[in-house]
């Protein structure tokens, strides 16, 4: 009687997928199983401490979002160097202090039923030096068109080659703390304008030494990572690299450049390649507005990913399951992250799941859930009252 009763409840469940087979269609990420392909990509929420260890309200957050049926929950941007911390209250992991914190965070969101992932970021010249409290470093001394407008006395130096081996270390003793924590997928930040982004492109590196220059030099640093963590974890964990497909902006990095890039970034160790776009200078792009329609930027991850043999991410305005099946069923994307729709209503993904679409709270796509860009002390939503604005 109880496997006719569970033969029957598999019968259910099937017949539930039958509108999103793609989406609920399991896939590996290394050696990482996911159930599905919806992911919850990093968010800059403020809702770390003050010292930036991991909260009850950070927990809360994470544990509903599992909850909601997603496969992958990338948590973070994480801080790997100290001398990078670029809000207030950004989660930190440059000391091993973190990993008691983080150890609870992705234990519980394993409980709940997602993989644990986490993003590390080390911001370069994209912060502003009286928050970091430290002198802004990049690639070359080179200010950042959009943050120098912020900060008089803004100052940003050309690193040392001594300053890039303690940032390589940085994140490579991250990742083994985030690995000692339990997680399960890392992500490196190479996108949007961050250090590791502005050692790859032309756009922002014009060193004339090893890691500068020619591709193979500015994206020497980001390779040395990964080696480095597999020389450490060797298959322990799986590894994400995000990138900026398109930069936007004039010298920047362009889709048919990473024809060259892909290849490079798999054979250094790369499981997973998580397709974003922009810089600060295009910082409309790197959120998209609604202007930009649906799903503006999907055909950016679609080239990369005829470059690619390891799954593919896609992400910006994707509000919807029926949205995300569509993506994957054209072969445009492997993987669909889903930020802010899944900010609105946790249950996105389960909703859907049980043909309760009606029942999602929209996403509006108003903004107020990026702190960073509102000027508010912590993110917030207009439509998911368990996210109210802090007073």
């Amino acid at each position: 009687m109880e496997n006719k009763t569970n033969q029957l409840k598999d019968i259910d469940t099937m017949k539930e997928k039958i509108n999103y087979p793609y989406v609920f269609d399991s896939i590996d990420v290394g050696e990482i199983n996911l159930k599905n392909r919806i992911v919850f990509p990093a968010y800059h929420s403020n809702f770390s401490n003050a010292d930036g260890s991991v909260s009850d309200k950070l927990i809360d957050f994470y544990n509903a979002i599992a909850k909601g049926g997603c496969a992958l929950i990338f948590t973070g941007a994480i801080v790997v160097s100290s001398d990078s911390v670029a809000f207030d209250r950004v989660m930190r992991i440059d000391d091993d202090r973190y990993i008691s914190g983080l150890s609870k965070l992705f234990s519980e969101i394993e409980k709940n039923g997602a993989v644990p992932a986490v993003q590390l970021i080390h911001y370069g010249r994209q912060a502003l030096n009286a928050v970091t409290g430290h002198d802004l470093i990049a690639p070359s001394a080179i200010p950042c068109p959009l943050m120098s407008q912020f900060d008089p006395n803004y100052h940003v130096r050309e690193m040392t080659l001594a300053d890039i081996e303690r940032v390589r270390n940085d994140f490579i003793n991250a990742t083994v703390r985030a690995a000692d924590a339990g997680v399960k997928v890392v992500e490196i930040h190479a996108a949007h304008g961050y250090l590791l982004n502005e050692f790859l492109s032309p756009y922002s590196n014009y060193r004339k030494d090893d890691y500068g220059g020619s591709l193979e030099n500015r994206i020497r640093l980001i390779v040395e990572i990964l080696e480095g963590i597999r020389s450490k974890l060797g298959s322990k964990i799986a590894i994400s690299v995000r990138v900026s497909g398109d930069e936007f902006v004039d010298g920047g990095l362009k889709p048919s450049d990473y024809k060259e890039i892909i290849p490079i970034l798999e054979h250094a160790g790369m499981d997973m390649l998580d397709v974003s776009v922009g810089v600060y200078e295009s910082a409309e792009k790197i959120i998209p507005a609604p202007d930009l329609g649906k799903e503006p930027f999907v055909d950016i991850a679609a080239e990369l990913k005829q470059y690619a043999t390891v799954p593919v991410c896609t992400v910006g305005s994707i509000l919807s399951l029926s949205a995300a099946e569509s993506i994957i069923s054209s072969g445009k994307a492997d993987l669909v992250a889903i930020g802010r729709a899944q900010v609105a209503d946790y249950e996105l993904v389960n909703k859907s799941l049980a043909g309760r679409e009606n029942e999602i709270r929209q996403c509006t796509q108003c903004g107020k859930c990026i702190s960073a860009s509102t000027g508010d002390p912590e993110m917030y939503c207009i439509v998911n009252p368990s996210l109210k604005r802090p007073k």
